[in-house]
């Protein structure tokens, strides 16, 4: 064949493909319900670079720099310090992304932020829940949280756990458990044979013998579990240890024993009453320690809502990841129980990181999920009054789009609806999509060197959730350090 005759035969296939990438719509030709036919078009060719990822530049050094001596600058009265951000799909300031707050009242934060101020005098053990779907699982963002704000303010300790692990993995405790343990929680797949809405402050509890209106006495007479606690190598120092523990039980029909061990030691042992509500087993010890084994048995198991490992004073901060939830469950859960609960864990704010579970679901109008998720913050403020409450706004989130990666196309409206119920509702709000770049940012994390985040283009890995973590801390000790000098000011006067 001759060379025109082949250059020939090449220019026509072109010509024909480059004909059928004019005509061939956008959106594809559906050919059943299952399969869809797309083609490149004629935009995708003149214009390759019209979706640009989000520039993060500089984001991580910004946020590393920032120590507690310079963020106590940069408060309201020193605006000299502070540069706020502006974020979108093309730049990102290097800065402090702020806390927002209805009508601009940060009283909302006030009450956990008196209690913080006080904390050198009072002598408490203080509490924040950090309540979040998947994006938090593992310890991941939590766990640098708490690492400062101990650091800061006192305190050690992971704090509050189950007594069988949801999820295999956790950055910051070594816990393993005997496999006879029954869990049930308030999400992911409820047990539908439970006749209540008792689970806690960490939406779930654990039994060693089976829901109680389907327990039968082993032949032994008897069911036994344990559960043990070791420090974790990738832990930061001050989850290591601990000098408190307490047990949170409730509703065994029948009286049960507990035995602590320390290494192959048996330190303590005692029987428990018949129990209706909420009860507190409870042990000081005089120097801190960093492991610990639990031994339960009896015919019944009491509801095992949590056990917390904590300092004497300071700071606790608590991870209770919830896989696949959207934080529309408090509204479904004994109220009475939540409330003793948080009254006896002395919490002071509630961080709640959702919505990412939503966004997969596109729909016209998210107004049903502004007014869910309204009700939940209304339930946890009536269940506990005065409650600080920060809303964490979901993450960037990209679906595949040919070969290129972008935003999904309802995120905002999602991020909206949280913000409009959290304003609604007088809580404060922290945008966790602005912070991180906004629109068609995730793909800049995720092809980071080394990367921020997973090719799933929606969680944040390890060193990601660090990054984020410090913003969000940067952003809460600015308002803090604010709040503390007018405190000092009135004080003074």
């Amino acid at each position: 064949m001759k060379p025109i005759r082949i250059l020939l035969f090449f220019l026509s296939v072109y010509l024909l493909l480059f004909a059928l990438a004019l005509y061939f719509p956008e959106g594809g030709v559906k050919v059943s319900e299952k399969l869809q036919l797309r083609f490149f078009t004629a935009e995708d060719i003149f214009n390759r670079n019209r979706i640009e990822y989000a520039d993060i530049t500089g984001i991580i050094e910004r946020n590393e720099l920032m120590t507690d001596t310079l963020l106590s600058g940069l408060t309201e009265e020193n605006p000299r310090y502070f540069d706020t951000i502006r974020a979108n799909a093309d730049s990102l300031r290097k800065s402090i992304s702020k806390i927002e707050f209805p009508g601009n009242d940060r009283s909302a934060l006030f009450p956990v932020f008196r209690a913080m101020h006080d904390l050198e005098n009072s002598g408490e053990l203080i509490r924040i829940l950090h309540y979040g779907d998947s994006q938090i699982e593992g310890d991941r963002i939590t766990s640098y949280i708490r690492n400062r704000l101990q650091r800061r303010f006192g305190g050690y300790g992971v704090g509050l756990v189950p007594a069988e692990q949801v999820y295999d993995f956790s950055f910051s405790i070594k816990q393993e458990n005997s496999p006879n343990w029954y869990r049930y929680t308030a999400y992911g797949e409820k047990d539908t044979t439970l006749s209540h809405g008792r689970y806690g402050a960490l939406a779930g509890f654990c039994r060693f013998s089976p829901n109680e209106e389907d327990t039968v006495y082993s032949e032994e007479g008897s069911y036994e579990a344990w559960v043990s606690f070791d420090p974790s190598a990738f832990s930061y120092a001050n989850t290591r240890k601990f000098s408190r523990v307490k047990v949170f039980y409730s509703h065994n029909r029948e009286p049960f024993m507990n035995e602590v061990y320390q290494g192959e030691k048996l330190v303590d042992a005692e029987i428990f009453p018949v129990a209706n509500s909420l009860k507190v087993i409870k042990w000081v010890f005089s120097e801190p320690q960093n492991s610990l084994k639990l031994r339960f048995s009896g015919r019944c198991s009491p509801d095992i809502y949590g056990i917390a490992l904590d300092a004497e004073k300071g700071i606790a901060v608590d991870n209770i990841a919830m896989r696949g939830s959207s934080g529309l469950i408090f509204s479904g859960m004994d109220r009475k129980l939540l409330g003793e609960m948080y009254k006896e864990l002395n919490v002071k704010l509630l961080l709640l990181q959702f919505g990412g579970n939503v966004v997969p679901h596109i729909v016209d109008d998210y107004g049903y999920y502004e007014r869910l998720f309204y009700r939940q913050l209304e339930v946890l403020k009536k269940t506990l009054p005065g409650v600080s409450i920060i809303v964490i706004g979901l993450a960037d989130m990209s679906m595949k789009e040919k070969s290129r990666y972008v935003t999904y196309p309802n995120l905002e409206d999602v991020r909206d609806a949280l913000k409009n119920a959290s304003f609604k509702a007088g809580t404060a709000y922290w945008d966790t999509y602005s912070a991180m770049g906004g629109k068609n940012s995730m793909p800049s994390w995720v092809f980071a060197n080394p990367p921020l985040a997973g090719k799933d283009f929606v969680h944040f890995n390890p060193k990601g959730s660090k990054i984020i973590a410090q913003m969000f801390y940067n952003a809460f000790m600015y308002e803090y350090n604010t709040f503390e000098k007018k405190e000092i000011i009135i004080a003074d006067r």
